[in-house]
């Protein structure tokens, strides 16, 4: 989004004590963001600079925040005008500036980070930034500057961001004793499912006369959207429209990001290929099980290592014999892992 072009119709709002009492955590927040895990790669973040932050994340995966604003602060105070959001296995993107950015506005800077913005199931994270503007009341008239806060869910697993919101939302906070409850129910849907980017929901946009390279901007960018839904033989003939609507706005580095997804995805695909015959079998479902096994073949006897865990969301392909289902699970990097899994561990969808 551009701060500039839109702050004249923007009015700034009070921080909300939850967002703005973060100094009192400093202890808490040096405490968790030099514990990184260890499966954060070393030639990725055991290099740090004592000028930068690292905010460590459930799972392994970390948020490196650097080139501070106010670097004469205490490090658990300082703001940030650069993050990069890492993977367990090293594989990063950048939360500020954002994928495809140069740079971004001398007023836009994230906020220190604290462990409570981390969910209790450890499932979600929050980021907050400021962005900061200029306006003119009219000629001859000294420019105000106007300051607006920001907040930014974050999928831990796949690094989605689910929702960009601003005001009184940002400063609702996790719900003590539940998992993953930001204030009411209404704003839990708003920021963890309700906005959540996907290419059907950008294509209905875009069809709708949208401008596509603005609705792609208000989905965090292609990056974040192919992050979020990524590519399959579901949504593949989506994604190749709105690649050919952003081409055609403009928005050349977006339409790339999804045309590359789109070149690569027939080489990721991982295990028995799927017969044509099931295609119209495909049912969504999610995994009910906390631990759910995944075998090679619809028997005990080829169980695998892997697994998927409760609340992962599959395509299920074929459900023969009976028992066992065929499932298509799409990781966060886009890779499709096809297995069989027991149907009594399985939510499907009507």
């Amino acid at each position: 989004m551009m701060l500039m072009d839109q702050m004249a119709a923007r009015v700034p709002l009070p921080k909300n004590n939850a967002l703005t009492a973060r100094a009192a955590r400093i202890g808490a927040l040096i405490a968790a963001a030099l514990l990184l895990s260890c499966g954060v790669t070393e030639s990725a973040l055991a290099a740090t600079p004592p000028s930068a932050l690292r905010f460590a994340l459930p799972g392994g995966a970390a948020i490196l925040y650097s080139n501070a604003v106010n670097p004469q602060d205490p490090l658990g105070e300082r703001a940030w005008k650069k993050a990069v959001f890492y993977f367990p296995n090293g594989v990063s993107f950048g939360l500020l500036p954002r994928v495809g950015e140069s740079n971004v506005g001398v007023g836009t800077a994230m906020e220190p980070p604290s462990d409570s913005d981390i969910a209790p199931s450890g499932q979600y994270v929050v980021i907050a930034r400021d962005e900061q503007g200029t306006i003119s009341t009219g000629p001859g008239q000294p420019e105000s500057v106007l300051s607006r806060e920001y907040c930014s869910m974050i999928e831990i697993r796949t690094g989605c961001i689910t929702a960009d919101q601003t005001g009184e939302i940002c400063g609702a906070g996790w719900k003590a004793g539940n998992p993953a409850q930001w204030g009411t129910d209404d704003r839990t849907d708003m920021m963890l499912r309700r906005d959540r980017p996907s290419a059907g929901r950008q294509l209905g946009f875009i069809r709708a006369g949208q401008p596509a390279q603005l609705t792609i901007r208000d989905d965090s960018g292609a990056d974040n959207l192919l992050r979020c839904d990524p590519v399959s033989s579901v949504n593949r003939e989506s994604y190749r429209k709105i690649a050919a609507a952003l081409q055609k706005a403009g928005a050349n580095n977006d339409a790339r990001l999804i045309a590359n997804a789109l070149s690569q995805a027939d080489g990721k695909s991982i295990g028995t290929p799927v017969p044509a015959a099931v295609d119209g079998e495909r049912r969504a479902a999610s995994v009910s099980a906390e631990k759910a096994r995944l075998y090679l073949a619809p028997d005990e006897a080829h169980a695998s290592r892997a697994y998927l865990i409760q609340n992962d969301a599959v395509t299920v392909l074929k459900q023969s014999p009976t028992g066992w289902a065929y499932v298509d699970y799409i990781d966060a990097f886009g890779k499709h892992l096809l297995r069989w899994i027991r149907t009594d561990q399985l939510a499907i969808r009507p």
